[in-house]
């Protein structure tokens, strides 16, 4: 039973890919949701691009369905554990965090975090 390996490039790239997804979600957060100028815009009828992608992220991530992704990820992750799933559940859970979904990003978190006590799996030849 061999453990999930990282090698220093898997490490660097989830690293790398966690980081780009705090910095997008933070943008995303308090540069277009959160900036009141923009909210007043529009909400008085505003129609841009900008509007449009604030409408989406502020209904999308105010419901629970992005956590419950993150959730199922990280339990696909629990179940068959690999490199790339722990790296994929770490960046949702990091949107997630941000983005108004924190109790399914914290249970995601956990979720990873376990996932490197299981075995990994080996290949088949």
């Amino acid at each position: 039973m061999t453990r999930l390996h990282f090698s220093l490039l898997n490490l660097l790239a989830i690293g790398f890919a966690a980081v780009v997804a705090l910095g997008v979600a933070l943008w995303l957060r308090y540069g277009l949701i959160d900036v009141t100028e923009i909210a007043q815009s529009c909400e008085a009828g505003e129609a841009s691009l900008r509007c449009t992608v604030r409408m989406v992220f502020n209904q999308g991530f105010r419901t629970v369905f992005p956590g419950i992704v993150a959730v199922l990820i990280g339990l696909y992750t629990l179940v068959r554990p690999s490199v790339f799933l722990f790296g994929a559940t770490i960046v949702a859970a990091v949107l997630c965090i941000v983005l108004f979904s924190a109790w399914p990003a914290g249970l995601a978190f956990t979720l990873a975090i376990l996932s490197l006590a299981r075995p990994a799996r080996t290949a088949r030849g």
